[in-house]
């Protein structure tokens, strides 16, 4: 499952605990929250570049 926080807040602190792996979304100075839409796309993309790329034999 991919569970994505609301802006600002993020995730309760009992949602993280139950995480396997938790990543977050670098921002550049000045923004301090992304929407959920945009935070998901970067997200979803991410996962499945790096599926394809393990896919293929190239663990980089």
């Amino acid at each position: 499952a991919l569970w994505l926080g609301s802006e600002g807040p993020g995730l309760t602190a009992a949602v993280m605990a139950q995480a396997d792996v938790l990543v977050k979304v670098t921002m550049a100075a000045g923004f301090d929250s992304l929407n959920v839409a945009t935070t998901s796309g970067i997200a979803l993309h991410r996962l499945f570049s790096a599926q394809r790329l393990r896919a293929i034999g190239c663990e980089h």
